[in-house]
């Protein structure tokens, strides 16, 4: 399967009311991934849906960062066809100040 991996923009740490992005980038040829992104929240993993506060596709956008946001995140990618998903990133936390 083809791997993901996630980078942080701006670099850690992050200060509140800021705007982070979180980009999701999968080596692979195949095109038409959907991105699925994940936050930890102790132990407990959820998956984010779009909202005003995070935006989807292969970059997440989290608006107005807060210290709830300082948690693991990690990405996934899924398609129609073969390959199906892409492996699991590793995580990136991000700290809020």
């Amino acid at each position: 399967l083809p791997t993901s991996t996630v980078t942080v923009t701006p670099n850690n740490p992050v200060f509140t009311g800021e705007t982070v992005n979180l980009k999701c980038v999968i080596k692979s040829d195949h095109r038409n991934w959907r991105y699925e992104w994940y936050k930890d929240k102790t132990n407990n993993t959820v998956i984010l849906q779009t909202s005003d506060h995070y935006t989807d596709r292969d970059t997440l956008t989290i608006r107005g960062v807060n210290e709830s946001d300082q948690d693991y995140y990690w990405c996934k990618g899924q398609r129609d066809g073969r390959p199906q998903s892409s492996h699991f990133s590793s995580e990136v936390y991000l700290y809020v100040k």
